[in-house]
């Protein structure tokens, strides 16, 4: 199998090129000013990485909600695409906002945060100014996977790399997995590195700074996760990992390998994997309660990300879910110590430079 994707690989390779050649363009039309960005009266911070997903954009757009929301001052408001929602133009999210109108990243943030403006639109510009027109109180926004939709300018970028598959080793798709290539990463202002182990020395923290070559107004960070205790979807009970033997592990992610590594250490893993954002039907439902009934173990539950719970709580599917134990885990987001300043300071630094 791993040499059949070698032959395709290579095969894709001159697509790869043509590819390149055309975002290189692209990004210097933008850089010299042949197409336009747009700078905003708010201020904007963009969140947003060169690769095709899975660097965990959305927990640290939730770490940066959590952080300025505790600061007096800031008001901020989320502005996403609504990857796969079944709607077009601006929805600002409401209490009776279904998933499939916003799709399941900002639903998840909209039900973390109910009194966060939190809105879908295309046009991030166009976003942007429904905002300001409908959210008076909103002073910052923050510009979810926004790093390639460059006719909007955020105040401040930042860039996220995953620690497992970092920018600096892959290459543009079809031949990689880069929206463009790496030499995109000198647009940001803080490059994070996402994912990591919970330790991480110094020393390869060092090493992983020097192959980024970093600009000389760049700082690094370097992020964690931090899982929570498996949580069923009733929101009422808890499971302990410890007290399992079997899980069936349900994932629609780009990238679930650390939740595989996490659950791994104590239990026995039947993964029953889905492609990034699939919005499940109920015959979708049926065969994962059929591989759950099969797994011949007593203590066994379903498990599945925040993210998936999101879809999984849709209104259509509520009835074929019925009986069955599912659970999802919560992620939160840390940052290892940096040599002078920290994740947080640094964004408040940025934006006091922009007098807000």
């Amino acid at each position: 199998m791993d040499t059949i994707r070698k032959i395709t690989a290579y095969m894709l390779f001159p697509l790869s090129i043509v590819y390149t050649i055309v975002v290189m363009v692209r990004n210097k039309a933008f850089d010299r000013g042949v197409l336009c960005q747009r700078r905003h009266k708010t201020a904007t911070i963009g969140v947003g990485n060169l690769s095709a997903g899975g660097t965990g954009k959305t927990p640290h757009i939730e770490y940066l909600t959590n952080m300025l929301c505790a600061i007096e001052g800031y008001k901020p408001a989320v502005l996403s695409r609504g990857y796969r929602r079944q709607t077009r133009g601006f929805v600002l999210a409401t209490p009776s906002t279904a998933v499939e109108e916003i799709g399941d990243e900002p639903f998840q943030m909209y039900a973390k945060h109910p009194d966060v403006p939190v809105a879908v639109c295309e046009d991030r510009n166009f976003g942007m100014d429904m905002i300001a027109n409908r959210c008076s109180s909103v002073n910052l926004v923050l510009l979810d996977d926004v790093y390639q939709h460059r006719y909007i300018r955020p105040d401040i970028l930042v860039l996220l790399t995953d620690y497992a598959h970092p920018f600096y080793t892959d290459s543009v798709i079809p031949f990689g997995n880069l929206r463009e290539p790496r030499s995109g990463y000198k647009r940001a202002n803080i490059v994070v590195v996402t994912k990591c182990p919970t330790s991480l020395s110094a020393e390869e923290q060092s090493q992983i700074a020097a192959r980024i070559k970093p600009t000389p107004d760049q700082k690094i960070f370097f992020s964690y996760m931090e899982y929570g205790i498996p949580t069923a979807m009733d929101g009422q009970s808890t499971a302990s990992l410890d007290s399992i033997t079997d899980v069936l592990l349900l994932t629609g992610i780009a990238n679930p390998k650390p939740l595989v590594d996490k659950v791994a250490q104590t239990c026995r893993i039947h993964l029953c994997r889905f492609a990034d954002h699939h919005n499940f039907s109920i015959a979708d439902i049926e065969l994962i309660a059929k591989r759950f009934h099969n797994i011949k173990a007593k203590r066994k539950i379903i498990l599945t990300t925040e993210k998936d719970y999101v879809r999984l709580s849709s209104t259509k599917l509520r009835p074929a879910l019925e009986g069955i134990p599912i659970y999802y885990i919560p992620i939160q987001i840390h940052f290892h110590k940096s040599v002078d300043t920290s994740f947080d300071n640094e964004i408040l630094r940025l934006l006091a430079k922009q007098s807000l």
